[in-house]
């Protein structure tokens, strides 16, 4: 999952909670020491709901739809895909309006800087001025962001190739998976709430 999921997903929980979620892809496994608990609790829910993401047979198979060229980035493509589908269907998730909703969570991040990672704070005026989160919600913003990775891997032996291709020619069967994937991320993640919370 990528950072709207994980967000969603922690949504209604401490904001501490919320926060370290999102945290998850930003703190090595070292540093989780150097957090307060409320963040800590938030981390390993973000590592959880990885895992069971990673593992699900539906997620495996929207992995399946992604071509050979790309197949090796599958599973972080596949990961803001279910973003992208997330945010364009915003008001079947929430009440909240997403521009609302993402600006709540970036006044979030402003307010806790001094104990945010190095690699986030460098990462956060881009992802305030030009909205992420609702950018998602188009091909236009998610085409982007997945520009934005493949330029990480240009000089790899493997480079991406034209990414957003990967979510137009399959469209309609990532839509599926993800409906039928998410309700159950859903579910775990109360799941999750109840028990290691």
């Amino acid at each position: 999952m990528n950072f709207l999921a994980h967000i969603y997903l922690a949504d209604g929980l401490n904001k501490k909670i919320l926060l370290g979620n999102f945290l998850g892809d930003f703190v090595r496994k070292a540093d989780e020491k150097h957090y307060e608990k409320s963040i800590q609790q938030g981390i390993h829910m973000h590592r959880k709901l990885d895992s069971f993401t990673d593992s699900h047979p539906v997620f495996l198979r929207s992995r399946g739809r992604i071509s050979d060229m790309n197949r090796r980035y599958s599973g972080v493509l596949i990961d803001m895909f279910y973003d992208h589908f997330l945010a364009r269907d915003w008001t079947s998730y929430s009440d909240i309006p997403l521009n609302k909703y993402a600006e709540d969570f970036y006044e979030l991040l402003r307010e806790n800087q001094s104990i945010l990672p190095a690699r986030l704070l460098r990462a956060m005026p881009y992802i305030i001025r030009d909205n992420w989160l609702l950018s998602y919600s188009r091909i236009s913003g998610i085409s982007q962001a997945v520009n934005n990775l493949a330029r990480r891997f240009e000089s790899s032996r493997r480079p991406m190739h034209r990414p957003v291709d990967e979510l137009i020619n399959n469209y309609k069967g990532l839509e599926e998976d993800f409906k039928e994937f998410f309700p159950q991320a859903v579910k775990y993640a109360k799941h999750i709430a109840a028990t290691l919370l």
